[in-house]
């Protein structure tokens, strides 16, 4: 399936195939592969209502790009997203983010941006225009005026003073930098509109010396193509003798054969092509290799090379792999001393030469062992490699440089391991019959699942080892995977917005759909209808898992319980998987769950890891009292988070009027004459106080007051007594002075 594919799914509406399509689509494509392909489907998605998804979609390739290609190339990608996907905030952050890291030289950079108001929410596609313009408005550069084909020269440019003078065909002129922008565009400076115009002597000197830069100034003010008859109007005779003109185009056309921009296309008419990114592939990677100053930039250029010579057809140049492994090899000789890691990553790069077949230098071989050798925390160097496709080229690596201690490492590792990879350090551990190194592991991941996600959502997958894990029940760690992508996630805070919260929500939708969501439908299997409901509740505010994968879950849960959707219309207090709560009784629910998740949680397993090290664990009374901590807390973590996830706050304008309903204050008069009144207030069991006569909906009494009527007499049993009262009153007691009582 190709591009092409992405645009007739969205067309055709198929959202769901569109996303799983696009995933792997973004994985495989170059890293800066800027595509219209790719840019119309998201379009087609906003304009069927699918924003959200185009979001998501275009948040996945932006990652994947961030991620593998240079800032460049990033920032390329980002533009395109923020001009088209309709919520622009984060993205207009990132577009910044990555004009500080590919402009961190500009003086002027800070300027800029503040005038073009991308900050300040004007118009994406002006003030990216503004930006861009701007950020080349130095002295001597080149402008073609938008409407008039009238090309300008930059001769002063002062961006805080706001002047700027320019020197057209018939004057100069003295400009803001919005009239400027708004009129005028960059143009190189051997475009011939400005040669013919601003620099008629430099066509004379390139018609004597250089034809090929003068046909590919013509060819890009003629959209980079332009026939021979109509060069020839053009040149002769104003800048070509006419009897000049055949010697002049047989040595213009020897220059076309040895071009790496300009071809011949045809015979009548003749056409002269002209090709930015003419050169050969070996030349154009080689150009951006030397450039390149980084593990991850040279990684990314040797996998586009490996990535553009394989098929049948392709040929690698075996001199040109040389010279790249040579030169990789010299990179990790500097970076030794200093840059350990640098020269980890440079090293391993080789390695993935190798795994095409290719001869590798011994030497690149001994810098990764000796770096792992020498250093204190050899699985740091692992978890920092710049690239997730270094890690299956490291960890035989490290077995080999640390045939002793290579288990510990290993274990380290799974802590911050690509969920692709876990499965191999599991097997690998217990074949060094290690296999007790990784429960550590899994315990402190669920400790704090938002900081180990792949190692959580292997663990949800079902792990292919033997090793018996500590694994919490499925219900719970199904709980503490939706609280990644929904409220509970963006309560603790424990990820910032943009592309990290995106990463781990990929994590988790990828995890919770493995196998057509096998862990999902399992769990289905061992619920009743009450738990589906706070399921299908769960799900409704979990966000982060995208419009399909909530939209898949649903249609699976419908399935199982189709009941579930059925409409019965029953009082608020005798509804299943609902429990009535207050805002605030909310919000203390909440800091409480928090409480027990990011402080006492970590600091069990800590405590748990501390004991551990002391040494056997069947004596272990530290051991075993932290043990038994944790299964307090998880527990009450699994009520407090079963009890949120069906919980609904009560607005005091949704009350009932005609009736007591949960959120009312009650008095009730006497049946009788003799005897005193008495007040009451039904809220939900979180508000419980039965010292100030505040009673949970569920309780009797209160059953017995819910759904009456003023008039209505009851008989309520007070400190033992049966009273016979009447409804005499009732109110929203869902104010300020309940709320801080609770």
């Amino acid at each position: 399936m190709g591009l092409d594919n992405l645009m007739t799914l969205a067309k055709a509406s198929r959202w769901n195939e569109l996303e799983q399509q696009w995933m792997a689509t973004v994985e495989s494509l170059p890293p800066d592969a800027l595509t219209a392909e790719l840019l119309a489907p998201l379009e087609t998605a906003v304009k069927g209502g699918q924003g959200t998804l185009a979001e998501t979609l275009g948040w996945a390739w932006l990652s994947a790009a961030k991620s593998k290609a240079t800032a460049d190339a990033a920032l390329l990608i980002a533009r395109e997203l923020l001009m088209r996907l309709p919520s622009g905030e984060d993205l207009r952050a990132e577009v910044l983010t990555l004009y500080r890291q590919t402009h961190a030289d500009e003086k002027y950079l800070e300027h800029w941006v503040e005038a073009s108001g991308l900050v300040g929410g004007k118009s994406v596609k002006r003030a990216l225009r503004f930006l861009d313009v701007g950020l080349k408005l130095k002295p001597g550069a080149f402008l073609l005026h938008r409407t008039e084909d009238e090309p300008a020269e930059l001769l002063e440019a002062d961006p805080k003073s706001d002047t700027f003078v320019i020197r057209t065909p018939r004057r100069s002129q003295t400009l803001s930098a919005d009239q400027l922008i708004d009129a005028y565009g960059i143009i190189s400076g051997d475009d011939f509109r400005v040669l013919q115009i601003l620099r008629p002597d430099r066509i004379k000197e390139l018609v004597a010396n250089d034809p090929e830069s003068l046909l590919m100034g013509i060819a890009r003010g003629h959209r980079n193509r332009i026939d021979r008859d109509e060069l020839k109007l053009l040149l002769s005779p104003k800048y070509i003798p006419l009897d000049q003109w055949t010697n002049w185009w047989n040595k213009a056309r020897d220059a076309i054969k040895k071009s790496k921009h300009l071809r011949i296309e045809g015979r009548s008419p003749m056409m002269i092509l002209f090709e930015p990114k003419g050169m050969t592939l070996e030349a154009e990677t080689w150009a951006a290799f030397e450039k390149a100053d980084s593990p991850r930039a040279w990684l990314e250029l040797v996998e586009g090379y490996l990535r553009e010579t394989r098929g049948k057809d392709a040929k690698r140049d075996p001199a040109f792999l040389e010279k790249i492994q040579s030169t990789l090899v010299a990179h990790a000789r500097r970076f030794t001393k200093h840059e350990p890691l640098n020269a980890f990553a440079t090293s391993l790069i080789t390695e993935r030469l190798a795994g095409e077949g290719l001869p590798v230098h011994a030497e690149a071989h001994g810098v990764a062992i000796e770096m792992l050798k020498a250093v204190k925390k050899p699985a740091v160097l692992v978890i920092d490699l710049p690239d997730a496709a270094l890690w299956s080229l490291a960890l035989p690596t490290v077995k080999q440089a640390l045939p002793e201690k290579w288990p510990e490492v290993y274990a380290e590792l799974m802590r911050a391991a690509p969920v692709g990879q876990l499965d191999t350090l599991g097997k690998s551990l217990e074949e060094a019959g290690r296999g007790d190194l990784i429960p550590p592991r899994i315990e402190a991941a669920l400790a704090a699942p938002a900081d180990h996600g792949d190692l959580v959502m292997w663990v949800w997958r079902g792990p292919g080892i033997k090793t018996p894990i500590p694994a919490p029940p499925r219900l719970e760690l199904f709980n503490r995977i939706l609280s990644l992508v929904g409220t509970a996630r963006q309560r603790t805070g424990q990820a910032e917005r943009g592309a990290d919260v995106n990463a781990l929500r990929a994590k988790v939708r990828a995890g919770l759909s493995h196998r057509d969501y096998a862990g999902y439908r399992e769990l289905l299997g061992q619920i009743d209808q009450s738990m589906a409901l706070a399921f299908r509740r769960q799900i409704e505010r979990s966000d982060g898992l995208g419009p399909v994968v909530q939209e898949e879950m649903m249609t699976i849960l419908r399935e199982y319980f189709p009941g579930l959707y059925a409409k019965v219309k029953l009082p608020q207090w005798e509804e299943e998987g609902v429990l009535y709560v207050t805002r605030q009784g909310y919000k203390v629910r909440q800091a409480e769950l928090d409480e027990l998740v990011n402080v006492k949680m970590r600091e069990n397993a800590k405590a748990i890891g501390a004991a551990a090290e002391l040494g056997d664990l069947s004596e272990n009374s530290e051991y075993k009292f932290a043990l038994e901590e944790r299964d307090l807390l998880r527990a009450r973590v699994a009520q407090i988070q079963s009890e949120i996830s069906i919980a609904k706050i009560m607005e005091a304008e949704d009350l009932p009027e005609d009736h007591v309903g949960i959120g009312h204050r009650v008095r009730l008069d006497p049946a009788s004459s003799s005897g005193d009144p008495i007040e009451l207030t039904i809220l939900g069991p979180w508000e419980s106080d039965l010292a100030r006569r505040i009673f949970s909906y569920q309780t009797p009494l209160a059953r017995r007051v819910l759904g009456k009527k003023i008039g209505d007499a009851i008989t309520l049993p007070l400190e033992g007594t049966e009273y016979s009262m009447v409804i005499a009153a009732f109110e929203p007691a869902i104010d300020a002075a309940v709320v801080k009582a609770v």
